[in-house]
């Protein structure tokens, strides 16, 4: 081999660092074992896990905080197949990530041999690209436009596949430097001038922020839009934060799952809605548009995706930062009728409300009640902590009571409410954003989907706090069932012992039984003396969740199917 030529694999880890992949998640093989040898020399900080499902769901979060892929490199057979669930979730989410896959050598491609499968066709079906390379010489342009492919919004997963021998074939030099996807303009000037018309005409206008409008520059148009507007906003789960305290008066709530929530009510009410980056995925039209003759603005970077309850009167196509900053200017002192602005101030004491009261229930023999430990823990954090949210009934009354204030901040999964993302996403949060507090949360079930991983953190001497909110029973639906069919099958667990099972990892697991207790080991782990010897801190706390049945009947039907 030449000084010129270097193995394929080289080339490959070369790109990676050329579009400024900080972290590689995986775990090894064969078939792949040329990129570990090469991120020996150089290239992104390598991560070992212990699964490659929650490999790509740290890197997929990272790419959901900073806006720059993670990458995943797996091996050949399961190693691949174990992403899938990883990869679909990154995609449905829109968080960019890219997975690098080894495979069988090109001779055994269609043997029925060790290993060998039709990758590329297992992985279309969750990902927006998906490559196989079959000559050496294309493995830097793929993996290159599998980046630029991650990061095209709608943002989502890519992934290449690269057989064993064309990793260790020799090339000549490949893609040294990054070629970033170009950005866009704002939306045509005409359509910004009439949509500025239709806003300042309406009576109650209403902005609904979606997950392209929690992009930082995005979050921050229309955070100036705000301050020089009385224009009420109405968040997703995936905008949450991007309504910051000191413009509080303009959020109105969170919407996705209940039923006539404030902001739901809000929403229904206005005569102009202004969707700014939302995705359908987010929060299905036919559950809060039953009047698709309403005006809808449609501000998105992407054409509107057009069905019988989402028909925009405008789209305003381009850059949201941009076509928000144009609209902004235009906006300029736009003040509501008293009379309206009373209507949100009642709609925003409902939200208080709802709060206090969920917050006051009693606790009982049963457990907590999970509202008051959020809320300690909403109280208890600084506003730039990164808080991760499993799925399970937690998932619920966290998306509905817990306030964020910067966005990317409070993290769930919506699109596809997958089991098991907390812990991996908090780890992620850990190692992009260091000194900062991070606290997941998870249900007992949730959180041994992926809790291997605490073997990972400590090796890595990451610091954060998770909270298992248990009740040893799959409870989300446990209670939708009890709703169906007045019985329940198939939700029961077993309880277990953190402090022991934590132990065992290096971490320090706690089982808390009142709400004080709760707060004081809660304290002890996010303070700044904790953060000078890093470490896991587990919480377990015992809940009541008997309510559900009866509070969940307010769900919109289907949403957690």
């Amino acid at each position: 081999m030449s000084e010129s030529e270097a193995r394929a694999a080289q080339r490959a880890v070369e790109v990676l660092s050329a579009y400024g992949v900080s972290h590689v998640f995986g775990v090894p093989g064969a078939k792949i074992d040329s990129i570990y040898d090469a991120l020996v020399d150089s290239g992104p900080q390598l991560v070992v896990c212990r699964h490659e499902q929650n490999a790509v769901f740290m890197a997929a979060a990272v790419g959901r905080l900073t806006g720059t892929p993670g990458a995943v490199v797996v091996t050949s057979g399961p190693g691949t197949s174990n992403t899938a669930t990883g990869l679909l979730t990154a995609n449905t989410e829109q968080d960019p990530v890219v997975a690098l896959c080894g495979a069988v050598p090109r001779a055994d491609r269609l043997k029925r041999s060790h290993q060998s499968m039709d990758a590329t066709a297992a992985l279309k079906a969750f990902t927006k690209y998906t490559g196989e390379v079959n000559d050496a010489d294309n493995v830097p342009e793929a993996v290159a436009n599998a980046l630029r492919a991650a990061v095209t919004q709608p943002r989502g997963a890519a992934a290449v596949i690269l057989p064993s021998d064309v990793l260790a074939t020799p090339i000549p030099a490949g893609i040294t430097r990054a070629c970033p996807v170009p950005r866009l303009g704002p939306a045509p000037a005409e359509g910004i001038e009439q949509a500025a018309r239709l806003i300042r005409d309406a009576r109650r206008p209403v902005i609904l922020a979606g997950v392209r409008g929690a992009d930082p520059e995005a979050c921050a148009a229309l955070r100036t839009l705000l301050e020089d507007t009385d224009l009420p906003v109405v968040e997703t789960f995936q905008a949450a934060g991007v309504v910051s305290r000191t413009l509080d008066e303009h959020y109105l709530g969170r919407v996705g799952l209940f039923r006539n929530q404030p902001g739901d009510i809000v929403v229904s009410h206005a005569d102009v809605l202004v969707t700014i980056g939302f995705d359908a995925v987010e929060y299905d039209p036919k559950l809060w548009n039953a009047d698709p003759s309403r005006t809808v603005v449609h501000i998105d970077v992407v054409p509107a995706n057009i069905d019988n309850h989402y028909q925009p009167a405008i789209e305003l196509q381009g850059d949201v930062a941009a076509t928000v900053r144009a609209l902004a200017g235009q906006l300029s002192g736009l003040r509501l009728d008293p009379e309206v602005l009373g209507e949100l101030a009642e709609q925003r004491r409902a939200l208080k409300e709802a709060d206090d009261t969920a917050r006051t229930a009693n606790h009982t023999r049963a457990g907590l009640n999970p509202v008051s430990v959020l809320l300690t823990l909403r109280d208890m954090i600084d506003d730039d902590a990164t808080v991760t949210c499993d799925v399970g009934s937690h998932y619920i009354y966290t998306a509905r009571h817990f306030r964020a204030y910067e966005p990317r901040h409070l993290l769930f999964s919506d699109g596809q409410q997958t089991l098991g993302v907390a812990l991996p996403w908090a780890m992620a949060a850990c190692l992009v954003r260091p000194g900062r507090q991070v606290v997941s949360v998870s249900g007992d079930g949730g959180f041994l989907f992926s809790a291997q991983e605490l073997e990972t953190a400590t090796r890595l001497g990451l610091h954060f706090t998770h909270v298992i909110l248990r009740d040893n029973t799959y409870d989300m639906v446990r209670f939708q069932e009890e709703l169906k069919y007045g019985r329940t099958s198939g939700v029961q667990l077993g309880d277990y012992d953190i402090a022991q099972y934590a132990g065992a990892f290096g971490a320090h697991g706690y089982r808390v039984e009142t709400e004080e207790q709760f707060a004081k080991v809660l304290g002890e782990a996010l303070s700044r003396e904790a953060r000078v010897q890093p470490g896991i801190t587990i919480i377990d706390v015992l809940v009541d969740y008997t309510r559900n049945t009866e509070l969940f009947a307010q769900l919109h039907e289907g949403v957690l199917e």
